[in-house]
């Protein structure tokens, strides 16, 4: 590329209040200097700043706006491309999805560097489980490997594979589901030295691990073996040592609060998020309708219908985010949301608020510490120069009510706008 198309590509946007991601005050009347995908500079917009703009420089005027970095969903599953759209015009830039097929999941994360239209995504790859254990209710087989591996040998065969097909993070089930399932039979669980064979060969092939174990039994034991994050909040009170062992190494936190939440009173969930006209907006009023009828509210009941149990476990959630933020865990922001794509990041951030947490913190969760739970820290994450351009404009001030991130006014994906949702 030529010089002077890099100064024809140079974009300055003046005058929003910029918040950084790293936790630090907002800037207000910011430049936020763009150029070639990249972020030139981030300061504010002083007469000297504005003299020292290349040439040719394209002046965005933003006043009255706010300028937040794209969102990194640490947590996601993607039924179909359109998800992935519709995550992308909510914000989210940058997500681990959690897939099954090892090979089909690379080949995604390879096309989604260079689309337009759906964030970055970075899959942990594939879904290990037991046969007939959650994720086998349906769910698809690995073509290339086998993610049922019922022995070490096995297990550690499959990790190896993955590696080679190009993932650079497993997930593991670890639960028998009974928190969520009960009167009805568990499910079976993987047995604990198939567990420890996957992370341990994942780790000595220094792939990440991110493991579904909401019991903290489960969860200590992912810990032990290795786990680099525990995929959803743990339903027990987590005890000091613990703690204390998820922040020496580190391992990330993803609460996933809104899961929860959605399985404990599925009608109200539903009826809380539509009440907000900006998060009705952007959901299709035929699939509104169909989450406001009583047969969808009917079906969670009858697969999930742990119910009374799981509302007497929200406060542990919101107390063990809490505590453990605190503490200096890392809490990345992750959603697993089905019902709401891309929505669900700022139901999310909401639920976190309510527990405690300030808006500021919150946004870092979503930002800086979801990157650095995929070694993404060096190159998104945080609006810094030499980073990615992925940022978003809001319309209001998301330090006031964080559900103002649904107030987008665009969303920049390595410095190219998307669509508008």
């Amino acid at each position: 590329m030529s010089t002077a198309a890099v100064l024809a590509a140079t974009i300055a946007f003046r005058g929003a209040t910029l918040i950084d991601g790293t936790g630090a005050p907002a800037v207000r009347d910011s430049l936020l200097v763009i150029s070639d995908g990249r972020i030139v500079s981030v300061g504010q917009a002083t007469p000297e700043a504005l003299r020292a703009l290349p040439p040719g420089t394209k002046v965005e005027a933003v006043s009255g706006k706010w300028i937040v970095p794209g969102f990194v969903d640490a947590h996601v599953h993607a039924d179909s491309d359109e998800d992935l759209k519709t995550m992308l015009r909510w914000g989210l830039t940058s997500v681990r999805v959690m897939a099954e097929d090892s090979a089909a999941a690379v080949k995604l994360a390879y096309s989604s560097k260079t689309r337009g239209d759906i964030p970055e995504v970075f899959p942990a790859a594939p879904i290990f489980t037991a046969k007939g254990g959650w994720w086998d209710q349906g769910e698809p087989p690995d073509a290339s490997l086998d993610r049922f591996a019922d022995n070490p040998e096995r297990a550690r065969a499959s990790v190896r594979r993955a590696r080679v097909l190009g993932s650079a993070e497993i997930k593991l089930m670890l639960d028998d589901m009974r928190w969520c399932r009960d009167p009805l039979s568990p499910l079976p669980r993987m047995k604990p030295d198939v567990a420890r064979a996957l992370i341990e060969e994942a780790r000595n092939e220094g792939l990440r691990v991110s493991v579904h174990a909401p019991g903290l039994s489960d969860a200590k034991e992912a810990i032990a073996d290795g786990a680099t994050a525990l995929a959803h909040g743990v339903l027990d009170p987590i005890d000091d040592g613990t703690l204390a062992v998820m922040k020496s190494r580190p391992v990330f936190y993803i609460p996933t609060m809104d899961i929860f939440e959605l399985l404990a009173d599925p009608k109200g969930f539903v009826e809380t998020v539509l009440s907000d006209p900006r998060a009705a907006a952007g959901v299709p009023a035929e699939t509104a309708a169909s989450y406001r009828s009583a047969a969808y509210a009917e079906r969670y009941a009858k697969s999930y219908p742990n119910v009374e149990s799981l509302k007497k476990k929200l406060p542990v959630l919101r107390e063990n985010i809490k505590r453990l933020h605190a503490a200096g865990v890392p809490v990345a922001l992750g959603t697993d949301m089905w019902a709401f794509p891309g929505l669900g990041v700022s139901i999310e951030m909401d639920l976190y608020v309510r527990a405690g947490l300030t808006p500021l913190e919150v946004l870092r969760a979503a930002t800086l510490t979801s990157a650095r739970s995929l070694d993404l820290d060096k190159d998104r994450g945080t609006l810094a120069a030499g980073k990615r351009a992925d940022f978003l404009i809001l319309d209001a001030d998301p330090t006031a009510d964080v559900r103002n991130v649904r107030a987008l006014s665009a969303v920049y994906k390595a410095g190219v706008r998307a669509v508008p949702r």
